[in-house]
Order: C-alpha cells, then structure tokens, then sequence
C-alpha cells in the first residue's frame, strides 16, 4: 500500500475510532440516566409502601364489627352498635346528608302547619318538629307496653288520662283538653287541696267515732232478756270455744266429746245474740239501695240455723245431664229436682222447704235441661256449736262498724263531733262532686269506687240518677262544670303546687272561694288501678320499618341530630362528597374540618380524628399491587436498556480494538516508509 493510501486508511480509522468513543460516551450517559430511572421507580415503589388509608370500624346490624374506607357516609351513619360522629366546618356548622336536610326542612314545615301550635310558642314548634322528623324515619311513641305481657293495649281514654292532653297557651292558660298527665296531676294544685280535703274528713270521722262509741258500746254491752250482759255472754263464748271438743265414733261421724252442756251453751249463745240483735238492728248502717248490709245479712242467715237434729238443704250446683225426673241418691242423702217437676207433686208430700222426702217416687219424664242439685242432711250437734261459736265471732268482730254513728250521737260532745264532721264532709261533697250529696253519703266520700260515679235515689223524681264527679273545664271535652259560685268550696290552705308547662314547684295560699275540680283526682285513681292490675306503662318508641330494632336507641340518635342542628346550624354535604374516601380524608388532614362526638351524656364534644378509637390506618393493598407492578416493569425495562447498552459498548469494544490494531499496523507501515525514504534522499 502507498504512503497516500496508507495516510487515507489511517484516517478514516481515527474517524471510526473517535465515533466508536463518542457512541460510547453516549451509551454510557445513557446508562446513568437508566441509574436514576431506577432510583425514581424504587422512591415511587416506598411511597407505595408508606401510603395509609383512613379506614373506619362500625357495626352492622347484627352488631358485628366491619371495617369500611373513612367517608361521611360511613362515619355518620345510624346502627345502635356506633358511636355518633358529627363533622363541623370552620365556622361551626354540622354538616349532614342531604336526606337529613330535607327531612329536617320538611318537619318544620309540618309543624308549622299544626294549628294547635300557637302564634309565639317556639318551644311546642321545637317539639312538634322534632316530633315529624323521628316519624320521618319511621320512628313513633308507644304505650303499649306494660310489665304483663298478656296486655297489649291500652284504652284511649286511660291513656290520656296517664299521659295528658291539656294544650297550653304560652302564659300558661289552658287551651283545651281536661287531663294533666298522671304525673302533673299527682303534684297539680287541685290534687292538694283534694288530700287536705281528705285528711280534714278523716280525722273528723275519727274524732266523730271516737265521741259515739261509748254510747254505742252502752246499747251494745246492754242487758239482755236473760238478765246478764252481753260482756258476760261473750266471756261464757269464750270459754265454751277453749273446751269444746270433738271425737270420731269410729264410722267417720264426729260428736261432741266435751262438754256435756255444749249444745245447750250455744243454745243460751244463740239467744242471747237474737236479743242483742233485735235490739240494735234498727241503728245498723243502711246501704244505697236501702237495705242493712252484709252484716246483717250475715246475722240473718245464722239466726234462721235449724236446731239439732232438723232437716237442712244446702244448694251445691247445677246438673246437666240427662236424667230420670226424680232420680233420689239416697247413699248420699241427695235429691234432684227441678221447679217444673216439683210442680206435679202432692204439695202434701213436700216437706217444709218445698222439698220430696227421699222414700218418695217422683212421677215424669226425663229432664234435658238444667235442675239444681241439693244435699238433704240433719243438723248434727257438732255443727251446731260450731257455727254458733264462729257467728259469736263475727259477731264481736264486726257490731260496732256496723251500727250507724249518727243513732248514737245524743251528747254534747257527740254532737258536737258529729256537725264537724258533716261539716268537713260537705266540703269534700262540694270539691268532688259540686253539690251535697247528702249525709246518707257521707261515709261513701272516701271510696274512690264509689265517687267515680254514684248511682243516687232522688227523693224528687222518685227515680236512680248519677252524680258525676266535677271537672270545672270544658263541658264540652266531658267535663262537669260548676259555674255557681255559691257551690264554690273555701279552701284557705297552703298547697304545694307545680306548674304544668314549667314543672316548677311553687307553695301558695289558693284562693278563698275554689271552683270544683276532681279530674285530676279521678286521674290519679283510675291510672294507679290500671298500674296495679297491668304493670307501670312502658313507654317505648317503636319503629314502624323495622320493629325488631332498638328505637330507643335510633329515637335517641336523631334526637341528638336534630338538637345540634337546631343550635349550632347545619350545611347539606352534596352526596358525592359524602361518599369520597378521599375527600374526607384530605379535608380532615388540611383541617377543613373537624369532628364531634355525642357523649355518655348524650352532648356534642369536640374531638380530633386522630384520636378516634373508631378511625385507623391501613396499608391500600391496591395502591401497593399497583406501585409494584409498575417498578416491575420498569426495573425490567431498564435492565433491559442496561443489557442493551453493555452490548453495545461491548461490540464497540470489540471495533475498537480492531481498528486500533489495524491503526498500529498501518501506522507501523508509514513509519518504516518514512523512514526508509529519509534514508533514501539522505543517501
């Protein structure tokens, strides 16, 4: 090759060289940014790692714990399990769904609309709209429930009377309705009186028994027609009842094992008590309907006993079955008959209670229908003593309260007593019933049963009428209103009393002249008999969607809503915020708001988010998925280049050594060609 083209050759080397060395620089640039393309993956790949989500615990139904991603929706919303949350702006304001929002609206425009609300009354508004926005989710007041389960309802009208119905103008003047409630009328102003009325005619009663009994104890422990004194015939009882005793003859009958004179004793017993009674039968007590009472009931029936050894019926049923007319159970010294078959016999043969003796046919048919079943028996001597010795008993027992005070009233101490207290008892007549029920009543005033409405004899028209127990309300709500002030009772007591709009208790000095008013007494009577026989009312809210649920627990909840939107103002939260993890979570973070919680007390308290025992952080295993996937790709693109990169710095290795070979060469070729030709022209 000539020193020309060798010149060239090494030229165009050096040119391939100096591009082998810039195409390497480059690759080699190139795979530093590969370096920091790595860095940034791992950096995004850590943060991946590093990034929490705020995650919310609450229950379900069920009250099974569940996690949720932290939204509004989730944090706010309603199971009897949570805790209640609340989210407030800068400026203080609640922020709910837009559902609440509407139904908070919408509740008050119902309450507006109640015409029994009164122009000015914020606070029965408040109520009322509290009352449409529980019902706006369904929930509503019961009492239907009491401590007997076997009761599920309620009558309306005692469930007025325990709960109330009076409506109220702001100062407390009455609009309508005639019951306070059971509770307001225990410590209302009329049940006050009512109790002093009471305890006034009580301790008169007793002052009025107390000035009479001797008086009557003096008819009662009087002579008797056999010379002696009742005290004396009852001590004789009393030793009679310590000694008398009674044997089995070995056949199952008892007989009278002492004392010999038993049946004579009682005998003189027996007499002695038709005398006593004869004498004092006339002062007894009269009831209503005109008669003399149990008592002498009771006494007329001992006293009609058939001696020993007479024939008694005693009545033990009535029979259904189909049988023989004039069937005779003789082993049991029983007969059956019926009125329509005693008519067809000999009234010869019937004994002194219109009765067949037992050895005596009975003609007929067969009876289909009922007839009494009656046990014919002789009087035996154990019985006899028995019976009279428990009359004697009842006897001693119960004379004094059945004699009639008044009968005996004939001293001046007596008498005395006895216009105190109809004096007292007028006065309790005038508060229950507005009118003197008259002194034949009078010992009725306390019997509750009795002044709820008492069916009277009126002289005039000859006929049974009802006085009804005064209201001194609305006529036309029921009430009985005495308007004639002359019926007005004076009551100059210091009554505590309570206000029932305020509940204050207050103790004051009522009016000289009161107008009539037992409602709230009755009230209190008929409630108290319903809570004895039924339990106390349980009063529960109940949710008409879900009724197994605990609405008192949701009652509660939306309650403390309704109040902290009523105070504190409240701004609807648009549903897809309400509904962003995000959002909230940056909100919260930024401090564009903050949060409260409803505590034990059922009050809103402020409380950082952070300190939530209900918010977490959890790792967001998408987001890790994600970050993972995408520094797997590109670390494996990177390698790729870096891979890529080395083989091309490798291949350009290579050349490079081949040329700078090839360069040696040639340049080994010129040098000796120069040289040879220095030598040659030095030659």
């Amino acid at each position: 090759m000539g020193l020309a083209a060798s010149q060239a050759r090494l030229l165009s080397i050096t040119s391939r060289m100096a591009d082998n060395e810039l195409r390497s620089q480059i690759i080699n640039n190139a795979k530093m940014r590969l370096t920091s393309e790595s860095s940034q993956a791992s950096e995004e790949y850590v943060d991946a790692l590093n990034r929490t989500q705020l995650m919310m615990k609450n229950y379900n139904t069920a009250g099974e714990s569940q996690y949720q991603n932290l939204t509004f929706n989730s944090l706010t919303s309603y199971s009897s399990y949570n805790n209640q949350y609340g989210l407030k702006d800068k400026s203080g304001q609640l922020l709910v769904s837009e559902t609440d929002a509407a139904r908070f609206e919408e509740a008050f425009k119902a309450a507006e609309q109640d015409e029994s609300i009164l122009e000015g009354d914020t606070e029965g508004l408040n109520a009322k709209a509290l009352e449409e926005f529980l019902k706006s989710y369904g929930l509503e007041k019961a009492t239907t429930y009491f401590e007997n389960q076997d009761v599920f309802k309620i009558d309306p009208k005692i469930q007025k009377m325990f709960e109330g119905d009076m409506i109220f103008n702001t100062d407390g003047t009455r609009v309508s309705g005639i019951h306070y409630g059971y509770e307001l009328s225990k410590t209302s102003t009329e049940y006050g009186i009512y109790l002093e009325l009471l305890d006034d005619y009580h301790k008169k009663s007793d002052a009025y028994t107390n000035a009479t009994i001797k008086e009557m104890q003096d008819t009662v422990y009087g002579t008797t027609g056999n010379g002696d004194t009742y005290k004396n015939w009852y001590n004789k009882m009393a030793e009679l009842d310590a000694v008398f005793e009674t044997e089995d003859d070995g056949n199952g009958n008892e007989h009278i094992k002492g004392p010999a004179d038993a049946v004579a004793q009682a005998q003189q017993l027996k007499q002695a008590m038709q005398e006593i009674y004869n004498a004092i039968k006339g002062s007894l007590k009269k009831t209503e309907e005109g008669g003399d009472g149990t008592f002498a009931d009771a006494m007329n029936e001992y006293l009609s006993m058939p001696n020993v050894g007479d024939t008694q019926y005693e009545e033990i049923g009535v029979a259904q079955n189909r049988v023989p007319m004039g069937t005779i159970d003789a082993a049991n010294k029983q007969v059956i008959y019926d009125e329509t078959m005693l008519e067809g016999l000999d009234q010869d043969s019937l004994d002194a209670n219109g009765l067949p003796p037992l050895n005596e046919t009975l003609p007929g048919n067969y009876l289909d229908g009922s007839y009494t079943e009656v046990i014919k028996s002789t009087v035996t001597d154990v019985e006899y003593v028995e019976s009279t010795i428990a009359m004697w008993q009842y006897f001693q027992s119960n004379i004094m309260n059945a004699l009639e005070r008044s009968n005996f009233a004939k001293g001046s101490e007596a008498q005395t007593a006895k216009a105190e207290y109809e004096a007292a008892a007028k006065k309790l007549s005038m508060f229950i019933f507005g009118q003197d029920v008259g002194k034949e009543f009078y010992d009725k005033l306390d019997d509750m049963e009795w002044c709820a409405g008492k069916q009277v004899w009126d002289e005039e028209t000859k006929m049974w009428g009802t006085i009804f127990p005064t209201t001194a309300l609305d006529p036309s709500e029921g009430g009985v209103v005495i308007d004639d002030e002359s019926k007005w009772i004076d009551v100059p007591l210091e009554v505590t009393t309570t206000d029932p709009v305020t509940g204050e208790k207050t103790t004051t000095t009522v009016n000289t002249k009161y107008q009539p008013n037992f409602q709230a007494i009755l009230d209190v009577y008929l409630c108290e008999k319903m809570m004895e026989e039924y339990g106390v009312p349980k009063y529960t809210w109940v949710d008409v969607n879900n009724p197994n649920e605990n609405a008192d627990a949701k009652a509660q909840w939306y309650t403390n809503l309704f109040e902290r939107m009523m105070e504190g103002g409240y701004k609807a939260l648009e549903n897809g915020l309400a509904s962003s993890s995000e959002w909230l979570q940056f909100a919260l973070e930024s401090g564009l708001i903050s949060m409260e919680q409803v505590n034990d007390d059922n009050n809103w308290v402020s409380t950082m988010y952070t300190n939530c025992s209900d918010i977490t952080e959890s790792s967001v295993d998408i987001d890790i998925t994600k970050a993972e996937a995408e520094y797997n790709k590109a670390m494996n693109k990177i390698e790729a280049k870096d891979k890529r990169y080395d083989l091309e710095l490798k291949n350009i290795d290579t050349e490079h050594q081949s040329l700078q070979t090839e360069y040696d060469s040639i340049k080994s070729v010129i040098d000796k060609n120069v040289e040879r030709n220095f030598k040659y022209f030095n030659a």
